[in-house]
């Protein structure tokens, strides 16, 4: 790994550094820390933002390490021929961390709990999808945890809303090519928006949030994300306001 390869080439050939996610993550810690000095956070606000920070670092590793395969698909190809890529340890360390987040959430039924696991982990591989045009994963970003700030439960908030205000801050420089998330600032945004869907659905809407989540996963491996927003105008308008022609 060399810390080099947090400065890349993007696809119009500019050089850009990867370092959103990474300001983002202490956007999130920083916000956190801020709240519990003045009131009780408790332990699932603690243990989002520990959630958050895991998948953020292991989405930098796979930053900082040279390219290996691309896609679910290719991953656990390799794994089959027995190697353990980066994406694999992306894999272990995010099912992990939503394992263990959503298990400090308030008690709720043992099928929604599942699902929302499933929902947390499988929105931070949706989100790696999408994070291949500027403020793309950004822009969809601000939806859910836009509707959080309005709705969602007060123990997670310090970290999710910080990384709401840090991702607005941080879209201009993403849509004007000046620096990138990378998979540290993909996995992380998408990591804590299925989080914030988990906490505003209603238990049976858990699980369609899930297989919704499941299915973009497909999509994003098969069809891709591009294909299907260049095909609907109204996706493609808004995937297109504030970048650079």
């Amino acid at each position: 790994m060399s810390w080099q390869r947090l400065v890349t080439t993007n696809h119009r050939g500019a050089v850009v550094p990867r370092v959103l996610g990474i300001a983002l993550a202490a956007v999130a810690a920083a916000a956190t820390v801020l709240f519990a000095a003045v009131r009780d956070l408790g332990s699932a606000g603690w243990g989002a933002l520990g959630g958050m920070l895991l998948v953020g670092a292991a989405g930098l590793v796979d930053d900082l390490a040279p390219s290996g395969p691309r896609g679910l698909r290719g991953h656990l190809r390799a794994l089959t021929s027995g190697r353990v890529s980066t994406g694999i340890l992306k894999l272990v360390v995010t099912s992990g961390s939503a394992v263990i987040v959503v298990a400090l959430q308030p008690p709720r039924p043992g099928v929604v709990s599942v699902a929302g696991v499933i929902l947390v982990a499988a929105s931070s591989n949706v989100w790696n999808g999408l994070d291949v045009a500027p403020g793309r994963a950004l822009k969809v970003f601000l939806v859910p945890a836009g509707v959080f700030a309005v709705w969602g439960a007060a123990a997670d908030a310090p970290a999710i809303l910080g990384l709401l205000a840090g991702a607005v801050v941080a879209l201009p420089f993403d849509l004007r090519e000046r620096a990138m998330l990378g998979d540290a600032g993909a996995n992380l945004l998408g990591f804590a928006a299925g989080l914030t869907i988990y906490d505003v659905l209603p238990d049976p809407w858990v699980l369609v949030g899930a297989a919704i989540a499941v299915a973009l996963n497909v999509v994003a491996d098969t069809i891709s994300f591009t294909r299907v927003i260049e095909r609907t105008p109204p996706l493609r308008w808004l995937d297109r306001l504030g970048r650079r022609p």
